[in-house]
């Protein structure tokens, strides 16, 4: 087996490591509540689905604890197509494993990176390793490079050990324009997020629950 494929497989094993904790779903592993007595709270997932994204998320993550992937699937894609980069990691997630859906890299790339453009780091580091495999992407060194910079600059030390790694395995040029392209994410695409989610929360802020109309002060 070659080295690659080894690698890719690794990527694989450790993105399903980063859904099980960033969905708190726990492995396996059962959070005792109130309705420890009560089999079907444990084993049925409520059946009216939200509208919202938050809820659809939430209830997402219960069908995924329940392994139905294929609901959970479909109450990610609501939520991803909504723009929330949660949403748009976990379903990438799943496409990468073929939960609830075709195992299929392409798809996952595409969602890895609509919400790594959203600063998700998690989602940053997977979709570097598409770069640095050709998986679902076509093969580029400086582009891999980029978006594990980016994520290692949010501190996590596996990221910033995986980003110093592949940084001895390609030529510093290759480096070099990773970084700037690292640069022009920041002030362009990154800078834009900020101002859209600023405005956001002046939005929320101006506006009273309920009415939809803005305080006049």
């Amino acid at each position: 087996m070659k080295t690659s494929f080894k690698r890719a497989a690794r990527a694989a094993v450790i993105s399903v490591v980063i859904f099980c904790v960033i969905g708190q779903l726990a492995c396996g592993k059962k959070e005792a509540t109130a309705t420890d007595g009560d089999s079907t709270a444990l084993t049925k997932p409520a059946q009216k689905t939200p509208t919202d994204t938050e809820g659809r998320i939430k209830l997402a993550y219960e069908y995924y604890r329940k392994q139905d992937f294929k609901k959970a699937a479909e109450l990610f894609l609501k939520a991803a197509s909504k723009g929330n980069p949660e949403a748009q990691f976990a379903l990438g997630v799943m496409h990468q494993n073929g939960q609830g859906v075709p195992i299929n890299f392409m798809e996952a790339a595409k969602w890895y990176e609509k919400s790594a453009r959203q600063d998700n780091p998690l989602a940053q580091h997977l979709i570097g390793l598409a770069y640095k495999e050709g998986s679902g992407v076509p093969k580029d060194p400086a582009e891999a490079y980029k978006w594990l910079h980016l994520a290692a600059e949010h501190g996590l030390p596996e990221h910033q050990e995986a980003r110093d790694y592949f940084a001895t395995l390609i030529t510093p040029d290759l480096v070099a324009e990773g970084l700037r392209r690292a640069e022009q994410f920041h002030m362009y695409e990154l800078a834009a997020l900020r101002k859209a989610r600023e405005a956001e929360q002046a939005k929320q802020v101006s506006t009273p629950p309920g009415n939809g109309q803005a305080v006049n002060n």
